[in-house]
């Protein structure tokens, strides 16, 4: 399970094996102690490597990789971009590809990651800059479907012991995504950006915006209902 740490010791350990010393550009033993230490970057780790995530910008992230080869790099991936969106404010994650590292080509695509443009590395040589925006991640993240269906199931049962005539919602694959990262991001501690990722969305879907109430306690009005969203779970307040 991918979790965040600020001891550099794994990763170190990972960066300067020969296995991957190579693909990671430049020359000499990496000490990346510091670099990980510092709490405005994200060091998560796996077995058998981990990602450090730098800030460009307010929201954006670059993402450095590194795994031995035979480690689940792609498991990883995928949980660290759930582990990114929706605990922090993280919009987009940026990577540098060198053209000619196929491997590092391969896992970018499989990440959902498309090049914005290349150009010439001082260190890495001929490379693909890529990004892969929240809303990307989130319509092409399958798993976050369960998630908006527990949403979704929640609030139809609050109807009906409510004697609500709304009729139920209907299974639409792209809102339970949507539904579903928003949902995790409440429960993670970012309402705010959970409300702005849901509502543009739903804006252009044609579905209905929802408005943040208040963010202690997280109260949120999704239209036909009010709703206590936090780390303990989601409590429908009021249907309508």
């Amino acid at each position: 399970m991918i979790h965040r740490t600020l001891d550099a010791a794994h990763l170190n350990a990972v960066a300067n094996d020969p296995n991957v010393r190579p693909t990671l550009g430049g020359e000499g033993e990496i000490d990346l102690t510091g670099l990980i230490a510092d709490p405005a970057n994200l060091a998560l780790v796996a077995d058998g490597g981990g990602f450090v995530l730098t800030p460009l910008a307010p929201g954006h992230l670059e993402v450095h990789s590194m795994f031995r080869p035979k480690a689940d790099a792609i498991g990883a991936m995928r949980e660290a971009m759930d582990w990114v969106f929706t605990r922090t404010d993280c919009v987009s994650i940026w990577s540098k590809v060198p053209k000619e590292n196929r491997a590092a080509k391969g896992f970018a695509r499989a990440g959902s990651l498309r090049v914005l443009f290349e150009r010439e590395h001082e260190t890495l040589g001929a490379t693909e800059f890529c990004e892969l925006p929240l809303m990307r991640w989130a319509m092409n993240t399958p798993e976050l479907e369960s998630q908006g269906e527990r949403f979704h199931a929640l609030l139809e049962a609050a109807k009906r012991e409510a004697g609500s005539s709304l009729p139920e919602h209907p299974h639409d694959p792209a809102h339970e995504r949507a539904v579903g990262a928003a949902l995790l991001m409440f429960e993670r501690g970012q309402p705010g950006k959970a409300a702005s990722f849901y509502s543009l969305w739903a804006r252009a879907a044609g579905y209905q915006p929802i408005q943040l109430l208040s963010v202690a306690p997280v109260t949120v009005d999704v239209g036909d209902a009010i709703i206590g969203l936090g780390r303990d779970g989601m409590e429908v307040l009021q249907c309508r």
